[in-house]
């Protein structure tokens, strides 16, 4: 990581989930002591000022964008509670995604979410299937059999518990929420399927995150027809950041604090559009960067503030 990198990430980047800047990088929540016993609730956990009444205990949420070049593989884990994978990265980029979830102490996965039959999005699938149990695979149920490595990608939907994804679907991994955002199962591009990626917003508490996948273009311009929420602290950029993605109109409506951007140093002629990044700025958006700033970690504690760790 180049030394500008390193120091960008440790800036204050810590958020409340109003969105206002914490005045300090390290999250807490401070509790007014009186002399009247004072309770906290916190995810079904009963606390007292004298004593805990529960063992139980609300564990933050970590969130790995991993680098894995121009690719997108997003690790979620809450220690004890959930571990689930969107996307896979590519064959080529599997060891370091391997790396990423060793690291964070991962033993298996709840689930895997495959947002579209891209390589760079289900390349990496055997690999993680080899070393770690996979509890459910699910994907948008296209198929492409054009590209390549699907067919041993279309194996393993049948040797693991399959299940496919739609707009409305959601379920609970821990103490983390997915809804699917798009795209309905009627909507349909032909092959373009780019616009028929998975859309995941993803809540902790307070705290949502919107997960683009490769959406752009028609498919972006089909979720904006539709009122559901989309308000998001966090935006995973739509396909790498290229030019027919995130645009104004999405900007307003997600309202982004923070934007990540996977994208890899290997292939400069599909690097991240300027005007992508000059979208986000008029925005007021902090925007991060795989390519830059290697795998980001970003850390969700249990009252919804957020902190980005080197």
């Amino acid at each position: 990581m180049e030394e500008n990198a390193h120091n960008k990430l440790v800036q204050l980047i810590a958020i409340q989930p109003g969105g206002g800047l914490l005045p300090s990088p390290i999250i807490s929540a401070t509790i007014s002591m009186t002399i009247r016993p004072i309770i906290i609730v916190c995810l079904g956990v009963l606390f007292t000022s004298m004593s805990m009444v529960s063992s139980a205990y609300c564990e933050a949420l970590n969130i790995y964008f991993a680098d894995v070049g121009r690719a997108n593989a997003t690790l979620f884990y809450q220690p004890g509670k959930c571990a689930m994978l969107v996307d896979t990265g590519s064959q080529e980029s599997s060891e370091a995604l391997l790396s990423v979830m060793r690291k964070a102490g991962v033993k298996a996965l709840d689930f895997v979410v495959v947002t579209h039959p891209h390589k760079d999005h289900f390349g990496g699938l055997q690999s993680i299937a080899d070393n770690y149990e996979i509890r459910e695979l699910s994907d948008n149920g296209d198929t492409n059999e054009d590209e390549e490595g699907f067919v041993a990608y279309s194996k393993l939907q049948f040797s693991l518990p399959y299940s496919v994804l739609a707009k409305g679907d959601s379920w609970r991994c821990g103490d983390l929420s997915i809804e699917v955002l798009h795209p309905s199962a009627a909507f349909d591009t032909g092959d373009d399927y780019n616009s028929r990626s998975l859309a995941l917003r993803m809540g902790f508490n307070s705290f949502r995150l919107l997960l683009m996948g490769d959406v752009s273009g028609a498919g972006e311009r089909k979720m904006l027809q539709s009122s559901q929420e989309m308000e998001s602290m966090v935006l995973h950029v739509g396909h790498h950041g290229e030019s027919n993605s995130t645009s104004r109109e999405l900007l307003e409506r997600v309202k982004p604090k923070i934007a990540i951007i996977s994208n890899g140093k290997e292939d400069l002629s599909r690097g991240v559009s300027q005007q992508v990044l000059d979208r986000l700025a008029a925005n007021d958006v902090k925007t991060f960067r795989t390519d830059q700033e290697g795998t980001i970690h970003l850390r969700v504690a249990e009252n919804g503030n957020i902190r980005l760790k080197p």
